[in-house]
Formats: C-alpha cells, structure tokens, sequence
C-alpha cells in the first residue's frame, strides 16, 4: 500500500515526461495501490500538473534562478500547482516540496525549489491574440497552436482551447441486456436527482457521475464517448441491409460492438497486436454482442477480403488531438514530425481497406483529431488517385443535414473533437 502521495504523483508525472507512459493507465496502475483517502488528491495534483505544464515552464522562466532538469522541475509545478489550486496553506505546500525532494533523492535541490516556490505568482502571460498566449494558457505546444491556427484561425482555435471538457463519464444502454424505455424507469430516480442529476441524457447517451458508477447494475451499460457512438451512427446512415463490416483498427472494440449491436450484421474487427485483439473479445462479451476478432495488420493487403464487405471501417491511429481537453497527456507525447508519419500511416490503411470495399460498399474513415491533414486531406488524396469511389452522404446526432464528411469540435458540439468521412465504391 502507497503511504506517501506526494511521491506517488511525483513517480506518475515522471513515468508520463520521462517514459511516455500513458496517464490514464499509470494512475489507474497507482490508485490500485493507494488509500481511498489518497485518491482524489493524487488523480486532482497529477491531471492538474499535465494540464499546466506549459503555463509552469512559462512560470519557471520567470521564477526561477536557472532551468531545472526534470526531475527538479517536476516538483517544482507539483507545487505551483498546490499554491494556485490546492487547499494547502503556502507554507505547507513549500515544505511538502522540500521534503519531497528528499525523499526521491534529490536533497540537492531543496534550496532551489524553496525560492522558486516562495517567489512564486501568477506570470503576466504573452500578448493577446498570439500563438505563445495560446500555448501558455491553454497549455498547447507552439508547433500544435500554429498547425491549428493554419486550419482554422485564431479565434475559433482560442475558443475550442478555452472549452472545458465534460468531466462526467458517458455511457450508452447495452441493449443486448435492457432496452432504452426499461433503462430509463429503472434509473429514473438518478435521472431526476434534484439540480444535480447522476444520470443526465445526451444526444446518445448519459452522462454518468461517480454516483452512478458506482450504484448501477454496470451490465446495463457500457463506457463509450459521445463523439464514438456518434460515429458509429454517421457510419451506418442511411445504410441498409448491411451483412458484413470490417473494423481495420477496432480495439478496444467499442465502434465495432456497437456497429454489430445497431446493424445486425456480421462484423469483423481487427488489431495488429493480439493483446489488444483479446480487448476487442472481452469488451464485446460484456456487450453480449457476437463478432470475429482477428488478428490483422490493417496495413497488409488480404487477398480473401477483396471486393467483400458491404461496409469497411478505417477508425485510424491519429495525434488525437481531439481528446487531448481529457488526455492531456497526448500532448507530450506526440512532436510534430509525428503528424507527417502518422498521416502517411493514414493513406496506407485507407488504401489497404479500399480493396475490401464491394462495389456499392461504404468506406468510412474516422480519427479523434481535428488537425485537417489527418482528416480531409487525406480524404482528397484518397480521391484524387481513386476514381472507383466517390462521397457518400451521412448524418450525426451532432449535426444538421448530410454532408460526406463531419467535424465534431468540442467547443461547438460538447464532445470529443472527432472526423468522419464516408465513401461509396461505385456500382
């Protein structure tokens, strides 16, 4: 059992700046481990550090006699951020970082955390109306504000940055288990729960609390994003009769389930690794939900696949860019030389999965980035040099009227930022 939290989000806050490690997991992984009582500070100071790191190197410029390596400048924001946002009083927050730097061996360091601590208040920040103000306030690498800016312009940039992300957990009924009316009646006292419901309806799904979470039968429901059920619903509108769909990229499997759950059709999803192939299993016997899970390189033509799905799903690796207001993690593990490699992964699976298509068929390409050469782009590629196919018209619960390809922002639509593009293979 974790007995000291400082030095379990300090360990957390290394593995994702120094080993990359995913924040979702490892707080998961440490959690596990920790008293109940530990919990909301540890997840609150973690999350709080990724979400202000830029705004704190901002800070240490400023406050600071020297740079710091990371180790040091990692207590260092641990305890900007207990100032700013922690009910700890100043001088405890001062001592609880001195004191950290001991215990991880970093005892050298305690004079300089305890100036730059003490010296320490909110920095003017840059000029309004420039990619540095973007990127200190909102917490965004400079090369990420400027790609934005490119695609979309200051203000609507500014205003998808400033949006806060919906903290509560969406859900969607499992319909193998309970229908929507039968949901509804039986949490009907979380739905009308005063001011501040447990369970409140979106445009497909609840929003769940921890309330919630923690009450409900978790068979009557299964954990999916709003933008992730939308795309699914944009996949298979107006299509139907559809007896067989390929998810190229399908783990953890929740786009898959719910295309099988929605169509009746045959699905087949597929994962390059067969750890996350097992994922796929496992999320659709929660759903009770029937598909063939494989292992496949979405990237390898499968000459026994040609020419024989009615609808072919390409939901793509991407810079997820547009779940990074709850993952903010994404933003310290991606550069921007990774955007041109993963865009040349993009055309690689959608030229693959293209040969799979019947004639007739629908290709759908979907990713959980707004950056636009990661979405339309690689759509008028794909087109330029593929005349077989051409646009095809869907809808989501999100938007109004068809168009062959949407964006979902999260400052417009109140979900993840999500791209979904459909194509029909000419008859």
């Amino acid at each position: 059992m974790r007995n000291d939290r400082d030095i379990t989000v300090y360990e957390l806050l290394m593995k994702v700046f120094r080993d990359n490690a995913y924040a979702s997991i490892a707080l998961n992984d440490a959690l596990s481990d920790c008293k109940a009582e530990d919990k909301p500070y540890i997840t609150k100071l973690f999350y709080g550090v990724l979400e202000r790191n830029i705004y704190y190197d901002y800070a240490i410029e400023k406050f600071a006699s020297s740079k710091p390596k990371k180790p040091i400048a990692v207590i260092v924001k641990m305890g900007y951020y207990l100032l700013e946002n922690m009910r700890v009083p100043s001088y405890a927050a001062v001592n609880n970082m001195v004191s950290l730097c001991g215990k991880v061996g970093k005892s050298g360091a305690s004079g300089f955390v305890n100036s730059a601590l003490r010296k320490f208040k909110p920095p003017e920040l840059p000029q309004e109306g420039t990619l540095e103000r973007l990127s200190v306030e909102y917490g965004y690498p400079l090369w990420l504000c400027e790609m934005l800016v490119n695609d979309y312009g200051y203000t609507f940039v500014r205003d998808m940055l400033a949006h806060a992300p919906e903290k509560r957990t969406h859900i969607r009924v499992n319909n193998a288990v309970i229908s929507e009316k039968k949901f509804a009646e039986k949490y009907a006292d979380f739905i009308s729960d005063g001011d501040d419901p447990a369970l409140s309806p979106s445009r497909v799904g609840y929003y769940a609390t921890r309330k919630f979470i923690e009450s409900a039968n978790s068979g009557d429901y299964v954990v999916q994003s709003a933008a992730s059920i939308a795309a699914v619903k944009a996949y298979l509108h107006n299509l139907p009769n559809v007896k067989l769909a390929l998810d190229t990229c399908a783990a953890p499997g929740g786009k898959a389930v719910l295309t099988a759950s929605i169509s009746g059709a045959q699905v087949v999803a597929c994962d390059v690794h067969k750890h996350r192939v097992e994922l796929i299993r496992k999320y659709a016997f929660h759903c009770d939900t029937r598909i063939c899970a494989l292992v496949q390189d979405a990237t390898v033509y499968n000459p026994e696949w040609r020419n024989k799905y009615d609808l072919v799903i390409c939901d793509v690796p991407c810079s997820g860019i547009g779940v990074a207001g709850s993952k903010p993690d994404i933003l310290y593990n991606r550069g921007k030389e990774d955007i041109a490699e993963l865009a040349a992964l993009q055309k690689k699976i959608l030229e693959t999965a293209s040969a799979y298509v019947k004639k007739g068929g629908r290709l759908c390409y979907s990713t959980c980035t707004v950056l636009k050469c990661e979405n339309g782009d690689i759509i008028k590629d794909f087109l330029s040099r593929h005349h077989e196919f051409e646009r095809d018209m869907i809808e989501s619960p999100y938007t109004h009227g068809e168009s062959s390809e949407i964006n979902l922002f999260p400052h417009l639509h109140n979900t993840d930022g999500f791209f979904v593009a459909a194509m029909r293979k000419r008859a």
